[in-house]
């Protein structure tokens, strides 16, 4: 049950909803090839500051999305509280 899952802290969906697209795939080999190139070009502790870099993106991004699904989910919410509440909704009493 959602509600059941909500409370036990299951739905987390930045964690547990990926991306299957074969775009996604290959961006990610991409990134992956690119950290181990430069892993073997950078001194460890320039390697060091290029992964603080782009955790720093990680978590832009994620604070990105986040606002953008809140956004989203209350407009959605606000969108079904004004169709329930319109004339043109069949009220039964």
């Amino acid at each position: 049950m959602l509600l059941e899952a909500l409370f036990n802290g299951d739905i987390y969906a930045s964690e547990n909803v990926v991306p299957k697209s074969e775009q996604f795939k290959e961006t990610s080999a991409h990134i992956s090839e690119t950290m181990t190139y430069f892993e073997g070009k950078l001194s460890p502790e320039d390697y060091a500051m290029l992964e603080k870099l782009c955790d720093s993106y990680a978590d832009e991004g994620n604070m990105t999305n986040e606002c953008q699904f809140k956004y989203g989910f209350t407009m959605g919410v606000l969108l079904m509280c004004e169709i329930f509440h319109s004339p043109f909704f069949p009220h039964t009493e």
